[in-house]
């Protein structure tokens, strides 16, 4: 069975809903349109769902080029936003390690925010004087994602984990960006370069997974059980790194892609060693 593109997913603010597409323009700093928004605190640091699952409940939903019109269940109204909304004033802000500037907007738009979030919050844009790269690449650019710009993920590998998992896990609580069929589970593991449409990308690392994951995608709260990272850790434990699901990814070169493209793998690597400690 040929390996096959069945999912390809962008976030445009980071933590929020994701949007699932039938195409998608690559580029260095991810997928078109992903994660270039992200909520800060007045001090710059970012934040997550981790600590605001409430902020896992916004939506999207593109009403133009490059405008967004974002809803909230708990919201009695929507807003919208573009690139256009975000002045030429920038701010340094933070993710994890990572300084960098962030363009700003007005401040109804952070009021919005700040209601979803339960505490003052800004939106910033990572605008043209926005730069940072990843840290095993640094020449690789990157935007507000965690660490680098494509995660892909596969079919396979989420039916292996539910058939030793008491909890059904869904996809997006992995947050991918690319989701494969047809390979076997974590046969990514072993891809090198791979190659989607028009697109070579490289996988760079396993991404190490948190508790970000134990989110339902619908609902914004706990799985329970400290599902699916209790079941991964029998048998994805990576070490000191923790438990891994998916494979960190970077483009090679720019291009589209689109749903059902065929997937060709181009170089091998090895693997990552796990032990698997689960119950016959």
């Amino acid at each position: 069975m040929p390996y096959t593109l069945s999912g390809l997913v962008i976030y445009p603010i980071k933590s929020i809903q994701g949007i699932s597409l039938e195409s998608s323009n690559v580029e260095m700093t991810g997928l078109f349109g992903d994660r270039r928004y992200m909520l800060v605190k007045p001090n710059g640091l970012f934040i997550t769902g981790r600590e605001h699952p409430n902020i896992t409940l916004v939506s999207a939903e593109v009403i133009g080029e490059e405008q967004w019109s974002l809803s909230h269940p708990d919201m009695p109204h929507n807003i919208v936003i573009s690139p256009s909304i975000f002045a030429e004033q920038y701010k340094s802000v933070t993710v994890w390690d990572d300084v960098l500037q962030g363009q700003t907007t007005s401040e109804n738009i952070n009021d919005w925010f700040s209601e979803v979030a339960g505490e003052p919050v800004q939106l910033v844009h990572f605008g043209g004087a926005s730069e940072r790269f990843t840290s095993r690449r640094p020449d690789v650019p990157v935007a507000f994602a965690d660490g680098y710009p494509f995660l892909l993920t596969s079919e396979a590998s989420l039916e292996e984990l539910n058939r030793s998992c008491p909890k059904d896990i869904d996809m997006m609580q992995f947050r991918p960006n690319l989701v494969v069929k047809g390979n076997y589970p974590f046969e990514e593991d072993s891809w090198k370069r791979i190659r989607i449409g028009q697109v070579e990308f490289e996988n760079v690392k396993p991404c190490v997974r948190c508790i970000f994951t134990t989110l339902n995608p619908k609902t914004a709260e706990r799985i329970g059980k400290g599902e699916p990272l209790k079941t991964l850790g029998k048998f994805r434990l990576l070490g000191k790194d923790g438990v891994t699901f998916g494979v960190n990814m970077i483009a090679m070169n720019t291009g589209s892609i689109q749903l059902d493209d065929s997937i060709e793998v181009l170089e091998y690597r090895e693997p990552e060693k796990y032990v698997d400690r689960r119950k016959a």
